[in-house]
């Protein structure tokens, strides 16, 4: 039906803070990693991983290294959003598997020609981070569309982030995602006039 999608992009908004015991199912969990997955992402090398944390003493560190803000401290699931940093070296097996996978059984070299004059440019970091937040993007329209509430949280101390989901070295934090059945009704959305 058309406008099925626009309605859940009207639908979302940031919730600052959400219901207390009221936690997210397997299947809505689920359902807002695979959106998450379907993600488009440059040169198809879905340069991600989903980390959900829904224990409370993990998402109590994971919302101390988001500043305590209300939306992490309270929600129900937190998403955190890595990227693969290191995976993304021109020649590594992941990012070759990426490529094949890409090609459809083509010609891989035009790809891999255009991914390392990209990643020789540098600032690799900040082009993975931003990739991740295609991701994120589908994960909050999905959770819009489940009758969730959600919120980006880009303030983090990154050191203590990773510390708190046990990232290992070369995997950075991009974005976390708070999830959660929001504690007050939809506020008017507030937007600029198109054009």
């Amino acid at each position: 039906m058309p406008g099925q999608l626009l309605d859940a992009i009207r639908q979302r908004y940031a919730c600052r803070e959400f219901e207390a015991d009221k936690p997210l199912t397997a299947d809505e969990q689920t359902l807002l990693l695979e959106a998450g997955r379907l993600a488009p992402s440059a040169f198809g090398l879905e340069p991600w991983r989903f980390i959900s944390v829904t224990d409370a003493q993990a998402r109590a560190r994971v919302a101390r290294a988001c500043y305590d803000q209300p939306a992490a401290a309270t929600a129900a699931a937190l998403i955190v959003i890595v990227a693969l940093v290191d995976a993304l070296e021109p020649d590594s097996a992941y990012v070759r598997a990426r490529f094949e996978a890409e090609a459809r059984g083509g010609d891989v070299a035009p790809i891999h020609e255009a991914y390392r004059a990209l990643h020789q440019a540098g600032a690799i970091t900040p082009w993975a981070q931003g990739q991740c937040h295609f991701a994120a993007a589908h994960m909050l329209l999905q959770a819009a569309s489940l009758g969730l509430g959600s919120c980006p949280v880009g303030g983090f101390d990154a050191d203590a982030l990773a510390e708190a989901v046990a990232l290992p070295a070369g995997e950075v934090p991009a974005l976390v995602i708070a999830v959660g059945h929001c504690a007050y009704p939809a506020p008017e959305r507030l937007r600029k006039p198109l054009g």
